[in-house]
């Protein structure tokens, strides 16, 4: 079963995936002062989180390595 998409778990994929640090870089210097915390989560869809949350191609990392995080944690939130 998959996860439910939590804030927390959220969290942990990003880790596990070694990309957290990039992926607060990147929100924050697309979104100015603010960070992806537990209040704005509950605000955001979870399954659009990283697709929605800064322009891809305008980070060091790139478009395609965001597409497969998308990718991939799609895949987790909804794996039965």
């Amino acid at each position: 079963m998959g996860l439910d998409g939590t804030y927390q778990e959220f969290r942990e994929f990003l880790r596990a995936e070694g990309c957290e640090v990039q992926f607060d870089l990147a929100f924050l210097l697309h979104n100015g002062h603010t960070a992806l915390d537990a209040a704005l989560w509950e605000a955001s869809d979870a399954e659009h989180i990283i697709a929605h949350a800064f322009c891809w191609s305008a980070t060091p990392e790139g478009r395609n390595f965001w597409r497969a995080m998308d990718r991939k944690w799609n895949e987790l939130i909804y794996r039965k």
